[in-house]
């Protein structure tokens, strides 16, 4: 009799031994599986705080650009704009890339062209109180646009690396530098107020003699070519990819 009630005692002792064991065995589990799932979350945060981070210092990137104004950007571009004389009149004209010892300036067909129809085909290429004489090169009559290539470097390329992908939208900060009446190095801003696949139209004054010069946006991109106006506030540029016409290889 005492056997047995040994017996059964001690089997109830094992069977509470083993359940202890499954409920530390369940429990050290369910342990595991939030420690796995809080690291998850740790890490999730910490992806956020780096997206955080990067998108901070971007808004404090354009923040400082805000603040500083257009004079930083002006006086980059201003390096590479130069004033155009031909037998017949001016026109504006920028450093767009360089190639071995040449600078190739892109200007607007149009100031060009009559030094063209009188058999000239070399300009002088000025800024401040230095001049260059350039050659007359490639010319699209189609988007009114020309290249005129000086055989020196002469400024800082402002379009080395074409991207197509660069176009400005409605609403966008726009920059114009050009010599309007020979008033060389004449900067204006204004808005992009309509863009359609052959032309910019900006609000940003524009002057006989502004023809050939860049249109940059707020990044210091050339996203167009200064070619005409229509009136006051209303004046219009040429995106700068209908330069990968004929012009150049993009």
């Amino acid at each position: 009799m005492l056997a047995a009630v040994a017996f059964v005692m001690g089997a109830a002792s094992l069977v509470l031994l083993l359940k202890e064991r499954s409920d530390r065995r369940e429990a050290a589990t369910h342990l595991t599986a939030r420690a796995v799932d809080a690291d998850h979350r740790i890490a999730s945060l910490e992806a956020q705080n780096v997206a955080l981070a990067k998108r901070l210092r971007v808004a404090e990137g354009k923040i400082s650009k805000t603040q500083a104004g257009v004079a930083p950007l002006a006086r980059k571009v201003l390096r590479s704009v130069f004033t155009i004389d031909t037998p017949n009149g001016l026109g504006t004209g920028w450093a767009a890339w360089t190639s071995g010892h040449y600078t190739y300036l892109v200007t607007a067909n149009h100031v060009v062209q009559d030094a063209l129809y009188a058999g000239v085909h070399e300009v002088t290429v000025r800024q401040r109180n230095r001049s260059w004489m350039g050659t007359i090169g490639a010319t699209d009559s189609v988007n009114d646009l020309a290249i005129v290539r000086v055989s020196r470097i002469i400024a800082p390329p402002l379009w080395q690396e074409p991207d197509a992908a660069i176009a400005p939208l409605a609403g966008d900060q726009l920059l114009l530098v050009g010599s309007p009446y020979g008033l060389e190095g004449t900067v204006t801003t204004g808005v992009v107020s309509r863009v359609t696949y052959n032309s910019i139209q900006t609000d940003a004054a524009a002057n006989p003699g502004n023809s050939g010069g860049p249109a940059v946006d707020s990044d210091g991109d050339v996203v167009g070519v200064l070619l005409a106006g229509g009136g006051e506030n209303l004046n219009f540029a040429r995106p700068i990819q209908r330069a990968c016409v004929s012009l150049r290889h993009c």
